[in-house]
């Protein structure tokens, strides 16, 4: 997949991120909980959803950040780890923690991160919506949702624009 998206012309990498422009970022997620929320499942369906939407988050960035910068295998790698990948966007010159939405993926990663240990609010949560009280466990994750996934799908969007314009500019 990695060398598929490397080796793009400039041409080809701007309509490849126009084209996950297009994709809508919370289809899975959505899906998911149509699929399987009911009354009694309705805490552990949101946060399946959650980790759904993260995760096809982190897979459009790495395919998008391929795409636009041309990596290689153990370039496309580092995009998985925070650091190396503010390292890479200041490097073509994106600050990607000033990109809309920044922060919403940042407290989408945290509440995946606090789902796999017990579900309860940490520190880094606890400011994020007003009914979560750290120490205590994650509650009304539907209205979370509901309030994050408008500013995930902003971020993704300025995300690629940011990605099409350094390919615009390198070309």
């Amino acid at each position: 997949m990695t060398s598929d998206l490397s080796s793009n012309s400039p041409e080809q990498a701007i309509t490849y991120l126009n084209s996950l422009k297009q994709t809508a970022l919370d289809e899975e997620a959505h899906a998911f909980i149509r699929k399987t929320l009911t009354k009694s499942n309705e805490a552990s369906t949101y946060t399946q959803a959650f980790s759904v939407l993260y995760q096809r988050y982190e897979e459009m960035l790495q395919q998008a950040t391929i795409a636009a910068f041309g990596l290689n295998d153990f370039q496309a790698k580092k995009i998985l780890y925070k650091k190396d990948r503010i390292r890479l966007f200041k490097k073509h010159g994106i600050d990607f923690n000033a990109l809309a939405g920044a922060d919403a993926m940042n407290t989408l990663s945290l509440i995946v991160n606090a789902s796999h240990y017990e579900g309860l609010v940490t520190e880094a949560l606890a400011d994020k919506f007003p009914y979560w009280k750290e120490g205590f466990a994650m509650v009304q994750l539907d209205q979370a949702y509901k309030k994050l996934v408008p500013q995930c799908i902003e971020h993704q969007q300025a995300l690629l624009d940011a990605l099409i314009n350094v390919v615009q500019e390198q070309y």
